[in-house]
């Protein structure tokens, strides 16, 4: 039987990094000023190793490299973590690897982050597909965050 190893002992390959489903959205913060969301998930399962135990696992990971913490706390300061790298691509730098994961977004959405808008990151633990729809997506946010499925930090550029 395969038992999942501590997460301190996983850092994330290149190829987890990649199999990352990002999106990007702008809301508006309580104070009311504007803020550039991004969110990471997993992607579905695509063979029998691949549990939910397994997935959380990596994800738990990812959060560690992130610096990530629990939606029953105020979201900590990750730090400078983004890089635009063309008017519609960010970069994303994790700790303890030298992978960084290129994200697509929208034209306005750099320009904010190009102007010093702080962006909140969101991690999910539960998979969810690459095609899915703003519903889905709107779902798949108040499902995890009721489960507590979530996790978060506030980042920007380098």
């Amino acid at each position: 039987m395969l038992t999942p190893a501590p997460t301190e002992s996983i850092r994330p390959s290149a190829g987890l990094i990649a199999s990352l489903a990002t999106t990007t959205w702008l809301d508006t913060a309580p104070t009311g000023a504007t803020l550039c969301c991004l969110l990471l998930v997993p992607q579905p399962p695509r063979s029998f190793y691949e549990t939910p135990a397994v997935t959380e696992q990596r994800m738990r990971a990812v959060a560690e490299a992130l610096r990530l913490g629990p939606a029953t706390a105020p979201p900590p300061d990750i730090g400078p973590r983004l890089r635009l790298i063309t008017p519609t691509e960010v970069a994303l730098r994790f700790d303890v690897t030298p992978y960084r994961k290129r994200i697509p977004t929208g034209r306005p959405w750099s320009l904010l982050l190009g102007q010093g808008t702080p962006v909140a990151l969101v991690l999910g633990l539960d998979p969810l597909s690459r095609s899915a729809t703003p519903e889905q997506i709107d779902s798949y946010l108040d499902r995890a965050t009721l489960r507590q499925r979530l996790l978060f930090g506030h980042t920007r550029t380098a």
